[in-house]
């Protein structure tokens, strides 16, 4: 068996991990997001993503939006905040944010395996040290079997609430 063209890939990957308008973050400091625009040869369009960029964006918003706020599909978002709020032992609720952003990930179904959940250690830090940060790092394949990386979600040290980096390679 040959592997298919690359052009064969490319409409592949975009029939399988689909396409979306790209809603770029508004703030740094914020989670909210607009569509964006790009101007064609005709005039000026909405600005779409497509393949493995709109997979990446799609969990990025989901990360970042708390499971029930979305007023047209309650199922949909993170249920990461619900173990903070609730467990007074931080290993469990450490362990509880590990489970909400597996349980996120796998109910998309363009995510074949979750490969690694990754969490910072607070309790790691020195004494007397306080940090209300939580660095999460997920690493997944795709049904079209390429590797990827998010990490950040609102929740990292060193990024801004929403961004999220991306790594992926192809099959």
């Amino acid at each position: 068996m040959t592997s298919p063209e690359p052009a064969d890939a490319d409409i592949r990957r975009r029939k399988l991990l689909g396409v979306g308008l790209r809603a770029d973050l508004i703030s740094r400091a914020d989670v909210a997001r607009d569509v964006s625009l790009t101007v064609t040869e005709t005039g000026t369009d909405l600005a779409v993503v497509e393949g493995f960029d709109n997979l990446c964006q799609d969990l990025e918003v989901g990360l970042t939006t708390l499971r029930g706020s979305d007023v047209f599909n309650q199922q949909f978002g993170f249920l990461g905040l619900s173990p903070l709020t609730s467990q007074t032992s931080p290993v469990l609720a450490r362990e509880g944010v590990r489970a909400a952003v597996a349980e996120f990930l796998v109910s998309d179904p363009r995510v074949r395996q979750i490969t690694d959940v990754q969490l910072d250690n607070p309790m790691g830090d020195p004494p007397g040290r306080w940090r209300r940060t939580l660095a999460v790092r997920v690493a997944f394949n795709t049904i079209t079997g390429e590797t990827a990386a998010i990490s950040g979600v609102g929740l990292a040290s060193d990024k801004s609430w929403g961004a999220v980096e991306t790594t992926g390679t192809g099959s």
